[in-house]
């Protein structure tokens, strides 16, 4: 059984710091044995939320854009790496907007494997890291690394950043033994429990009226 890796690059500039984190880190991925995706958000298009609670009755988001594609890509996928420039403080609007539509997949991302990777200057990295954790954690995505900090500015500078890549190499490693032992188990119990794109627990009866 091959694995199935997929980065998706929050940034709006392509071939920036950003990708090319992702890029290297998917490499690494790519070089123990998976298969890898890398999807940018930019190139998408995806709407906001409408917050018209419609995925609550229907299990699935009714506004039909690229993020419902992209959706269904995580559900086939074992490894969900998300990187992002470091903005404000935070995630940047591309890697937001993207988390905001993901409502109507509670329960169903249980047990894939997460990391996260943010780029900045210094400042924000790791606030950057916690929004994407929040997220991952909000849908039962595992987590056993603590994410790649990049510092970077200039375009190429995040490969000079020798402990970030030293960083990506460890997270990879840890990553990739925890999402074999998960994928490939042969306690046939707990491989029927994380099967793909089954839902571990029924929506929410209730939503937020904010």
């Amino acid at each position: 059984m091959v694995l199935r890796v997929l980065g998706v690059s929050g940034s709006p500039r392509a071939g920036g710091n950003t990708d090319t984190l992702l890029s290297y880190i998917l490499r690494l991925f790519e070089e123990r044995g998976f298969e890898v995706e890398m999807i940018a958000l930019r190139n998408l298009r995806i709407s906001h939320c409408a917050s018209c609670r419609k995925c609550v009755s229907t299990g699935r988001c009714v506004i039909e854009d690229d993020a419902i594609e992209l959706c269904a890509k995580m559900l086939k996928s074992h490894v969900i790496v998300i990187a992002t420039p470091v903005h404000f403080d935070n995630v940047s609007s591309l890697v937001k907007t993207f988390f905001d539509r993901t409502w109507w997949l509670r329960g169903r991302l249980s047990y894939r494997v997460g990391l996260a990777a943010a780029v900045g200057r210094g400042y924000g990295l790791d606030s950057a890291i916690a929004a994407i954790h929040s997220f991952m954690l909000k849908h039962g995505i595992v987590l056993c690394h603590r994410g790649v900090r990049a510092r970077a500015y200039e375009a190429g500078e995040v490969l000079r950043d020798s402990q970030a890549l030293r960083d990506a190499e460890s997270a990879v490693n840890h990553v990739s033994k925890v999402a074999r032992a998960l994928w490939q188990s042969s306690d046939p119990e707990l491989s029927s429990s994380i099967s793909l794109g089954r839902p571990h627990h029924s929506p929410p009866q209730r939503y937020s009226q904010r």
